[in-house]
């Protein structure tokens, strides 16, 4: 369809943002989402302080309230009473060392796949935890096996776990497929995160590691690079059993990754209004910790610089404890990666906290040899995999979301004022002020205007209608510029004058980088600072449906949203009088991986894979699903919602039938509201 290029006229001259002290805002690329980020990251950032923590008395208190608020976002639950359930598939014998294949249970009925390497001779040995990074084979790639390598030909038992969702453990086995983006995200509709399902996988891998025999119970160490360095740290901050850490290529600070360009595994939502990372290290003291990063690393959010914020703070309070000796850093002249001269640093670094011996400095590695993928791998048909309980994530979505779902529809009764605060939480929508209107000179008969809802400007065209008072709200997830003429022939048949605005983060006010899939970058920015992208579509629809009623004298205000914009219309209905309907264009009529989300489809240059292809992570809200779903979400709505070309979570469009159905579902749940 052609595009309708000829009426984008943004780069307007806006006027300077009101509020003493803050910034101006103006609509040029990387300008107005940019900054309001960088300030409220700032903010946040500033309101966690170490200063306090003097002795062990306090750090004991602090450990003990941050850890329960972690686990109360992580969403996953660790059980260690649950039986591991070890399942080998096979050893590789070598003069001086063996690995064997196996897989372990982690949460009921969810396996994780892993190598361990096990010395020659009686033991008991040091044992190591490894973690890979965003290697897209997973504990197979090359780094991850010379550490590996070179940890137990130095006398460690190394036990390398694959992440959730990653090679081995994704949907389709031994395919690079990556777990972030929308995939990573979509745990957080049943109530889990990546984060908290990788903590609670690596204490079960130390749950193992202590089982076995030839293992010192009270010597296991835990390391990783970049994405597995990020797991070092969460693990060793959560298990106290982890007697010494080194986090490599991944320590920054939480307020540089939110502009940063991170993996879903690393985001901890709403972690800024919590702590800041060195609050996450200081979790781990006053055991051994060293934290490595490289002078070269591509990475700004890892950089030696964001790591010394961070650093410095903690080093504090290992003084205060006297143990200063217990902290260190290490930086390596290579890029980023679990290069040479790191696994050199982990060395020196477990010889001396795990087996008391030097003290410290790099020691060279081993001679060792790296062993064809094909070698190591579990399952010689992967199809295997399944009949093992090895999940992927669509999998665990899938089953998980459907019993959640099963208990939302048995339901009695819902009281609809619970629901909507609750719904209010789970979006993270606040207070929607008056805002401010700001006109513009017209451009080809198209009017130009922006609303100021005081914290960033909406920026709008005025399509005029021939029916006075009557008014259509159109959305689209990428911008104005994107709406097809079509669409809007349709959204004007009635004679309404059309609104087309840019929600915040898309058209004018988008950032120009969406390097891992569309929206990836600005949705974890967002619940970083404890907001949500829906959320704020939401906020910005109730804003601008609240300007047309009182500067438009708006009689009839419909809106019509595409995609995921689609809900964010449907949730502004939950919460605004002032929406008169509703038209939901290829919007999922459930947030729940159903039966079909199997087919996986390439897409963006990182993400190697996406389910559906059409969504982004703004449909994932933490605890969506065990609030409702969509049809509740529709029931508590004033206006009347009509789908049109309605799809499933996965993309895929629904037949006739399943509309119907929905619909169905829609009335018995509206009848079931008090």
């Amino acid at each position: 369809m052609e595009r309708i290029s000829k009426i984008r006229v943004w780069n307007f001259d806006l006027p300077p943002y009101p509020r003493e002290g803050l910034f101006h805002l103006d609509m040029s690329p990387d300008c107005q989402v940019s900054r309001f980020l960088r300030f409220e990251a700032g903010r946040l950032a500033c309101l966690h302080q170490l200063d306090v923590i003097a002795d062990k008395a306090h750090l004991r208190s602090f450990q003990r309230g941050l850890r329960a608020k972690l686990w109360r976002k992580f969403g996953c639950r660790y059980d260690g009473a649950l039986p591991l359930e070890v399942r080998e598939f096979g050893t590789i014998r070598k003069p001086d060392f063996s690995i064997t294949k196996l897989i372990y249970q982690s949460r009921p009925g969810i396996f994780v796949t892993a190598l361990l390497y096990v010395p020659s001779g009686k033991g008991p040995f040091p044992g190591v935890i490894q973690m890979h990074g965003h290697n897209p084979e997973g504990k197979f790639a090359h780094n991850p096996q010379a550490m590996s390598m070179a940890l137990v030909k130095s006398g460690y038992v190394c036990l390398m776990v694959d992440a959730f969702g990653t090679y081995e453990r994704a949907d389709v086995c031994y395919t690079k497929e990556r777990h972030g983006g929308f995939l990573g995200a979509s745990l957080f509709n049943v109530g889990e995160t990546l984060m908290g399902a990788q903590v609670v996988d690596n204490m079960r891998g130390v749950d193992l590691l202590r089982s076995l025999p030839f293992v010192r119970k009270d010597r296991i160490g835990a390391t990783g690079a970049s994405g597995g360095g990020n797991q070092t740290m969460w693990l060793s901050a959560m298990d106290p059993r982890i007697a010494a850490a080194m986090p490599v290529v991944s320590v920054g600070s939480f307020a540089s990754y939110v502009y940063g360009v991170n993996c879903v595994c690393e985001l901890l939502p709403d972690g800024l209004t919590i702590t800041e990372e060195a609050g996450i290290l200081a979790l781990i003291a006053p055991r051994p910790l060293r934290i490595g990063n490289a002078l070269y690393d591509c990475n700004h959010d890892f950089s030696v610089a964001e790591m010394l914020k961070t650093y410095h703070p903690v080093e504090r309070i290992y003084w205060n404890l006297g143990v200063p000796d217990n902290i260190s850093f290490y930086v390596s002249d290579r890029v980023h990666g679990m290069t040479d001269r790191q696994r050199e640093s982990v060395l020196g670094f477990f010889a001396c906290a795990l087996k008391g011996e030097g003290r410290g400095n790099p020691l060279p590695e081993p001679e060792y040899e790296i062993l064809p993928e094909e070698e190591l791998h579990l399952f010689a048909d992967p199809s295997e995999r399944r009949k093992y309980c090895v999940r992927s994530i669509p999998e665990h979505c899938r089953l998980t979301g459907e019993a959640l779902r099963k208990a939302y529809l048995g339901r009695p009764s819902i009281l609809a004022a619970k629901a909507r605060r609750e719904l209010k939480d789970i979006l993270r929508l606040r207070a929607v002020p008056s805002g401010r209107l700001h006109r513009y000179a017209d451009a080809g008969g198209v009017g130009r205007a922006a609303l100021e809802t005081g914290e960033h400007l909406i920026p709008f065209l005025i399509v005029p209608g021939r029916v006075s008072g009557k008014f259509r709200v159109v959305l689209h997830p990428e911008g104005k510029g994107m709406l097809e003429e079509e669409t809007l022939r349709q959204a004007a048949s009635d004679g309404a004058t059309l609104i087309l605005p840019d929600l915040f983060g898309t058209g004018e006010t988008a950032q120009p980088n969406h390097t891992i899939c569309l929206h990836h970058q600005f949705y974890r920015q967002l619940l970083w600072t404890g907001r949500s992208l829906i959320g704020e579509w939401t906020f910005d629809l109730l804003a601008l449906v609240n300007m047309l009623r009182r500067d438009f004298k708006a009689r009839d205000v419909r809106v019509s949203g595409i995609r995921e914009t689609g809900f964010a219309a449907i949730c502004g209905n939950v919460f605004s009088g002032g929406i008169d309907g509703v038209d939901a264009i290829d919007t999922p009529l459930s947030l729940l991986f159903d039966s079909r989300t199997s087919s996986l489809i390439p897409a963006g240059p990182f993400e190697k894979f996406l389910p559906g292809g059409i969504y982004s992570p703004a449909l994932s809200m933490p605890g969506f699903l065990k609030w409702g779903d969509v049809s509740l979400a529709v029931a508590l709505g004033a206006g009347k919602v009509n789908f049109i070309s309605p799809r499933s979570f996965d993309g895929t469009p629904c037949t006739e039938r399943e509309k119907s159905a929905a619909e169905k579902e829609i009335r018995m749940v509206g009848k079931r509201l008090k």
